[in-house]
């Protein structure tokens, strides 16, 4: 298993951007607006998303609705081409995976039916509502793994 200091060098001394190319930088530009878009649309409707937090029977909704909140808007941070710290880097990326998690455990959990039928996915607040079901959990897949993806882009490598 490699350490945290083989992930962390292949920053440079001056910049504290990773060494990606363009390209590779432009695709973690979705991810990352995806998360940022989440995250604004549940501040926006932070009462109906703590709502629906409680709804699905987790202890403590504003807590945890404001956990996530924080998870999703470090995680998009961390996939940005932006000077950043490598532990930060490191903790943001952990969050945006954490979150995307979280919401691939609450879908899949809600549209196999084994905690009833929801009305919302809740990923967006009270926004762009689809129920939960295989196209939630499909969505959700991949920007689990597409954020897998960029942390393994960020890892180490030689130069």
């Amino acid at each position: 298993m490699r350490s945290f200091t083989d992930y962390s060098s292949n920053w440079s001394v001056g910049e504290r951007t990773p060494a990606l190319s363009s390209m590779q930088w432009n695709l973690l530009a979705i991810p990352a607006a995806a998360l940022a878009i989440m995250a604004i649309l549940q501040i926006i409707s932070f009462s109906k998303f703590k709502d629906f937090l409680e709804s699905v029977r987790i202890g403590w909704p504003a807590v945890v609705a404001v956990a996530l909140i924080v998870a999703e808007l470090l995680g998009a941070l961390s996939l940005l081409r932006i000077p950043m710290h490598p532990l930060a880097r490191f903790v943001g990326l952990t969050l945006g995976l954490l979150a995307a998690g979280f919401w691939f455990v609450e879908n899949l959990y809600f549209a196999t039916g084994s905690g009833g039928q929801l009305p919302n996915s809740g990923f967006f607040g009270k926004y762009l509502t689809q129920s939960p079901g295989w196209w939630t959990i499909i969505e959700i897949s991949l920007l689990l793994f597409w954020i897998l993806y960029a942390a393994e882009l960020f890892k180490w490598r030689r130069r």
